[in-house]
């Protein structure tokens, strides 16, 4: 037979993706592979071979996760790979890497540093840190990460890896990951983290089959030259293409003996080939895993050192087991799984409770910080023993959140099965709130909402009334983390149950969420009251924290009831007390931004995000709490015309997969960008997919948000209704109460411009008389006055009146000027309509001409239409023509060009490049706004034409 050297026969195809994949890595940035295969099918084989590949190019790094009884081991695989990184670069340096967030790997590495608190942001400080490992080693050189058998692997390790997928950067870095889909039945909560995988930019997915009957027959060849064609064909026959079965069924003709007649049976086969005593340790070491240290299989099979040494000699000729570093490891997960399944009941028990002893006694043998000992004792039945160990080990507040909430879950699973458990644990409706408290700081609300809930129904009646607040909060921010109705009425409850009279961090903490749900909703006045009672408790107790985002309530609703100039006071004073803590931290940075931006101070609100975003990565939490950040830089540079720029950010922080009120927020801006740009497709799917929300059903902020958004589609989309744009904005303009007064500025513009459309569509002005104009300058009286008032002031006056004086003089309005850069070219559209309903041809022209290459310049496609139309119309000549130099175009853009130059659809241009196919259409659309052409075809036939606007790619 041959070597155990990595055999790979018949999968030229997967290698040849990986390489294109790892090429890609190297020229553009992180990418990410999902290998997937039934058990036996190659999936460690290929990824070694490929690694061995990549030697003289690449540094790998590899981990395996871990089952215990089922039940993942917390961060194995991740351990593992740390440790390689300490062992290959130094200590310092890794922590080097690891930036702000050092600390927090002491979470899976204690020995790396000190563990840090539990807090609910310490599990994103670690996702980043890793990240910034991972980084750091790939700009040394570049790096191959092979992440071994998911389908073993704990919550913790799935969402790191998610946040991987999405985080990862620019470094050359390929992330292999192999898991097995045969061991995934339908509600496996491996599955859906998988599909979010599947979403991210960078990521693919390579299914494994079995090898066809040539690679077969080649593979027997290969490693049984001597066996005859008949016995090939045999091999052929049985094995069904599973390499892992070609190999033992070539193994055992090769050896002389008869063939089994399935995989299980080779196995078996192959683990009584040996001595008993061989035997004996193999059924010791498969109770650890598929790995074991050599000094703790020592202690446990309780042999002298030469017959241990000789047992274990044994098994590594017979290829069961292979050296792995300090200890050894089967050369196979199914020959672990079949030795392990043989053992008989008794024996089972006695091994793994011979474990439980020697790590109880010798804890420094456990690999897995006592999460080992706790899954040997439960595997013995020594449930007391096991039940004590978990709920220890889980009130840790430096352990990850995932494995706490496993450990507490465990122990309420065994609950029933323990004497007096109460007597150990505290009361179960006690543990149950310690695990919705461990379910909101790993990110899974679902998980908290429904354990919360049920320590509420098995709370005693006399439960103290402030424990009772403090599981209602949790309640609330499981809903809020949701966006679940009624989180408003379940933090009143609460609320309710403190006493006024004896302020208590719960009492504050309690104001503080519904001061701030309040606020969220749009009931201003009542949230400014309650933040007022939260900031006096705080201060009571000595709670910075809270009285930083007490005041952050309380800024936010003074400027949505129109004191812009004290709410943005007060926001500045709450900046040292909301840095005390770093979920407080991004809170005052976000809504500090958000305020800016509603004020219509634009440049400095995009600088307020960004140094949010620096701040962010001063705590660790800069993918994680940034990319909150990103929609608030993103938003400003919208209004001040940097389109391009602001839809690369909002794309990027989308694929990192951000909470989801932060998903919706960055969704309607990238409708907003949509709709100048005159994609109506994808501003039409983001309020299809958001209609309930449109509907009412919602926060207040994106309520307005998408009412805004559907009013300009109507307005502004390829086919007009303005009577629809008007009843959406009448919606909220009827009932105002709650709606900061910014955007009431916005909507009233925007209904005044619909009631002008509206009457120019039924071919007249509007008319003084028209019943809807009296309403609309009614609800004007009523907005409050607030730092935009001056930008759509002059612009409402100008679409009532729609005449040639008033539309000059919003275009020439320094209000206007200083609002949205859009606007301009938008009042100059509405004079150049003006002057062409006067009758003015000669004048309207050179208004409109520059109205449409000011919309062109900032990429506002619907207003380049919109002012072609008013042209069209007046019967004024085209447009003047204007092609972009080859310097306008950037690199991408050119190779894109290129691909529409050669007839190839988004989808190629997408697979191509290694870009999403919405990335694509961006590309294209942007190329069609620059070259000033109306279509793919004119563009292909540009650049045939002009090669020069392809570089050194041209046709």
């Amino acid at each position: 037979m041959t070597s155990l050297a990595p055999l790979v026969v018949g999968r030229a195809g997967p290698l040849g993706q990986l390489r294109a994949t790892w090429d890609a890595a190297r020229e553009e940035g992180a990418r990410t592979v999902l290998v997937a295969g039934e058990a036996g099918m190659g999936k460690t084989t290929l990824v070694t071979r490929f690694a061995d590949l990549l030697a003289d190019e690449a540094d790998v790094v590899s981990g395996q996760c871990v089952a215990f009884a089922g039940d993942g081991m917390p961060y194995a695989a991740v351990v593992q790979i740390l440790r390689t990184m300490v062992e290959r670069h130094g200590q310092e340096t890794v922590l080097e890497w690891a930036g702000a967030g050092w600390a927090s790997l002491g979470a899976v590495l204690p020995g790396l540093a000190a563990p840090s608190s539990g807090s609910d942001m310490e599990r994103l400080r670690l996702y980043e840190a890793v990240a910034r490992v991972l980084e750091g080693a790939a700009r040394q050189r570049p790096l191959l990460v092979v992440v071994e058998d998911l389908h073993w692997g704990d919550p913790s390790t799935w969402h790191l890896l998610r946040f991987l997928a999405a985080a990862l950067g620019d470094a050359p870095l390929l992330v292999l990951a192999t898991y097995r889909d045969d061991e995934l039945p339908g509600r496996h909560p491996l599955r859906p983290v998988l599909a979010e995988l599947l979403r991210q930019r960078g990521t693919t997915r390579l299914d494994l089959g079995p090898l066809d009957a040539d690679a077969v027959a080649d593979l027997v060849t290969a490693l049984a030259p001597g066996l005859s064609p008949a016995t090939t064909a045999t091999i052929v026959r049985r094995s069904e293409g599973v390499p892992y079965f070609v190999d033992e069924l070539a193994r055992a003709a090769a050896e002389g003996v008869s063939m089994p007649g399935t995989l299980r049976d080779a196995l078996l086969a192959r683990v009584r080939s040996v001595g008993e005593e061989t035997h004996q340790v193999l059924r010791a070491a498969s109770a650890a895993g598929l790995q074991v240290e050599h000094e703790l299989l020592a202690e446990v099979a309780d042999l002298p050192a030469p017959r241990l040494d000789a047992a274990l000699r044994e098994a590594v000729d017979a290829v069961v087991l292979v050296p792995a570093g300090t200890g050894y490891r089967f050369r196979h997960a199914l020959l672990s799984q079949v030795v392990h399944d043989d053992l008989l009941p008794g024996e089972h028990a006695r091994l793994h409770s011979r474990f439980a002893d020697v790590l109880a006694r010798r804890p420094d043998l456990s690999v897995a910080h006592s999460h080992d000992l706790i899954h040997h004792l439960f595997a013995a039945h020594r449930t007391e023993e096991g039940f004590r160990a978990g709920l220890s080990r889980a009130s840790d507040r430096t352990l990850a959140h995932h494995e706490a909430l496993a450990l507490y879950e465990q122990a309420l699973d065994v609950w029933d099965r323990v004497s007096a458990p109460a007597s150990v644990a505290g009361p179960r409706d006690h543990v149950l709130q310690e695990a919705a408290g461990a379910a909101v700081r790993a990110g899974e609300p679902e998980r908290a909402l429904a354990l919360v809930e049920a320590s509420l129904q098995e709370a005693p009646p006399g439960l103290d009334q402030e424990v009772r607040a403090q599981r209602l909060a949790l309640k609330a921010r499981a809903m809020g983390n949701l966006m679940r109705e009624g989180t408003v009425e379940v933090l009143r409850e609460a609320v309710a149950l403190t006493s006024p009279d004896r302020p208590t961090a719960v009492r504050a903490m309690a104001l503080e969420l519904l001061s701030t749900h309040l606020i969220l909703g749009g009931r201003h006045e009542e949230g400014l009251a309650v933040a007022d009672e939260a900031l006096a408790a705080a201060d009571a107790v000595g709670a910075a924290a809270y009285r930083g985002s007490a005041r952050n309530s309380r800024a936010m609703a003074l400027c949505a009831m129109g004191e812009e100039e004290r709410g943005m006071a007060e926001m500045e004073a709450a900046r040292a007390d909301s840095e005390t803590r770093p979920r407080t931290t991004v809170r005052y940075w976000i809504n500090w931004s958000n305020q800016l931006n509603l004020a219509g101070r634009f440049q400095e609100a995009r600088d307020a995000a960004l140094a949010g975003m620096e701040r962010t990565r001063a705590e660790g939490l800069e993918r994680s709490g940034g990319v909150m950040l990103i929609g608030n830089a993103a938003e400003p540079m919208i209004a001040l015309g940097q389109l391009d720029e602001a839809e690369q950010m909002v794309r990027r922080a989308l694929e990192q997969a951000p909470p989801p009120n932060y998903v919706l927020h960055l969704r309607i801006l990238t409708a907003c960008i949509a709709m100048w740009r005159d994609r109506t497709d994808e501003v039409e799917q983001v309020l299809a997919d958001y209609a309930d929300v449109l509907g009412g059903r919602g926060q207040a902020q994106f309520v307005h948000d998408l009412t805004l958004l559907d009013a300009w589609r109507q307005l502004l989309g390829p086919e007009p209704d303005p009577a629809s744009a008007w009843r959406r904005v009448q919606r909220v303009l009827l009932a105002p109460q709650g709606v900061a007064p910014a955007r009431l500025w916005q909507l009233a513009f925007l209904a005044a411009a619909a009631l002008r459309a509206r009457a120019e569509a039924g071919g007249a002005r509007l008319a003084e008389d028209d019943p809807d104009l009296a309403v609309l300058r009614r609800q004007l009286e009523r907005i409050p006055d607030c730092g935009v008032r001056r930008t759509w002031e002059p612009l409402v006056t100008a679409e009532l009146a729609d005449d040639v004086a008033t539309w000059r003089a919003a275009l020439a309005d320094p209000g206007v000027a200083a609002g949205q850069v859009v606007m301009r070219p938008y009042a100059g559209l509405g004079l150049g309509r003006a002057l062409v309903a006067d009758g003015e041809r000669s004048a309207a022209e050179p208004v409109l001409v520059e109205a449409r290459d000011r919309a062109r310049q900032l990429g506002a496609q619907a207003l380049v239409r919109a002012a072609d139309d008013v042209r069209r119309r007046a019967g004024i000549a085209g447009p003047r023509r204007r092609t972009a130099t080859p310097t306008e175009l950037t690199d991408r853009e050119r190779e894109v060009l290129a691909l529409v130059a050669e007839g190839r659809t988004n989808g190629e241009i997408a697979a191509a490049l290694f870009i999403s196919t919405k990335t694509a259409s961006v590309h294209v659309s942007n190329i069609l706004a620059k070259l000033g052409v109306s279509g793919r075809g004119e563009a292909a036939a540009l650049a045939h034409t002009r090669p020069q606007l392809l570089g050194a790619r041209g046709v």
